[in-house]
């Protein structure tokens, strides 16, 4: 007998995500469905809803942060028992391995798609008792192995996270940008420099407004923030502080008319270990809308800055540096025009969601 046609496929996603998550459901969720797939999400959320064939399933929200360890993966797992049990199974958080694990008790099938190095994002939690982190991590390390072992496949979206798993399972499909969503050039009316994703110290904050204030003292610049602030705390302290526009979080097409309303895009978190083997996906929205970057020339991410000479590379702990950055993509923008249309062309040449895309109908249609 051949194999059995696999048609249905279900997400699983915790509260840390939202139901239109870039990856997971532009990205991955729309592309197999335009490959014939029938795809839904189960996510916690007040509504189901179907959007473009995608079917959200929702179940309820945590109230508390324990929640989300503990009552939405079980939650979760119930609703994917009632699923299809021909359906193929595909986790997106660390937090629900152990509902994979239950699911293939179940015989079911189960991909992983790990979108971060979890034992290391672990050990930067500062949230997490010390004397507990290292218990932590280790229970989620035993979680990754037995997901190696017995999961059908491994999803990776950077190369750094495939040393958890078995090679043979192991197939890479980076978080690079859907480049059709950018394809419509819309030229930015003023000069702004522009920054969207987690607003925390780590990731280059404080630097970034810093440096803003000092160039905006030689040529006026405007300073888009869009995110969300981690701790929320820093919201208050910081905008009293420094004057910037700020948008909060926003949804995929207004992060894209956002950006494209920019001149430069930023991003310069920290040289630490978890962003130096980072590949941050905004570095790759910047480009494909064809704006010129300021990013750390620490990690791997600058390799491709330098590929395209999209860019200037600077140290992300220097704001004096980051400040004659932004001055010098302002104060030249023909200079700055052609940095942004080499990274835009490679972009859509070479780093995209299409190309990635096929990787990932390919690992479906290997099951």
């Amino acid at each position: 007998m051949g194999k059995t046609l696999i048609t249905n496929v279900v997400m699983l996603a915790n509260a840390g995500h939202k139901p239109l998550d870039t990856r997971i459901y532009y990205k991955e969720a729309r592309s197999l469905v335009q490959s014939g797939y029938k795809v839904s999400i189960i996510i916690p959320h007040h509504e189901d809803f179907v959007n473009e064939g995608v079917a959200i399933l929702s179940v309820p929200l945590p109230r508390k942060g324990w929640e989300q360890l503990v009552k939405c993966p079980w939650r979760i797992f119930k609703k994917a028992m009632k699923q299809p049990k021909d359906a193929v199974f595909h986790l997106h958080d660390s937090e629900l391995l152990m509902v994979g694990i239950a699911l293939k008790v179940f015989n079911r099938k189960v991909i992983y798609d790990a979108h971060e190095d979890t034992p290391l994002q672990i050990s930067y939690q500062h949230w997490i008792p010390w004397i507990v982190k290292k218990p932590y991590t280790w229970f989620y390390r035993i979680l990754e192995k037995i997901a190696g072992w017995w999961f059908d496949a491994i999803i990776v979206a950077e190369p750094v996270i495939a040393k958890y798993f078995p090679s043979r399972k192991v197939t890479l499909i980076r978080n690079f940008p859907i480049s059709e969503s950018f394809r419509e050039i819309k030229n930015s009316q003023s000069s702004s420099l522009v920054y969207v994703g987690l607003l925390s110290k780590p990731r280059g904050l404080v630097e970034m407004l810093e440096a803003h204030r000092i160039a905006s003292e030689k040529i006026p610049i405007e300073f888009i923030l869009g995110g969300k602030f981690a701790p929320a705390s820093l919201e208050k302290e910081l905008l009293a502080k420094y004057r910037v526009n700020y948008r909060a979080w926003l949804p995929y097409n207004e992060m894209i008319a956002t950006v494209f309303s920019s001149t430069v895009g930023i991003i310069v978190p920290h040289p630490i270990e978890r962003y130096k083997t980072n590949y941050p996906v905004k570095l790759f929205e910047y480009m494909a809308a064809g704006k010129p970057v300021i990013a750390s020339r620490e990690g791997e991410s600058a390799a491709f800055v330098i590929e395209a000479e999209a860019g200037i590379l600077v140290d992300p702990l220097n704001v004096n540096e980051i400040a004659e950055a932004i001055t010098r993509l302002i104060s030249f923008p023909d200079e700055a025009k052609v940095m942004g249309a080499r990274g835009r062309k490679l972009i859509f040449e070479k780093y995209n969601w299409e190309k990635e895309s096929e990787k990932l109908i390919g690992l479906y249609r290997s099951l």
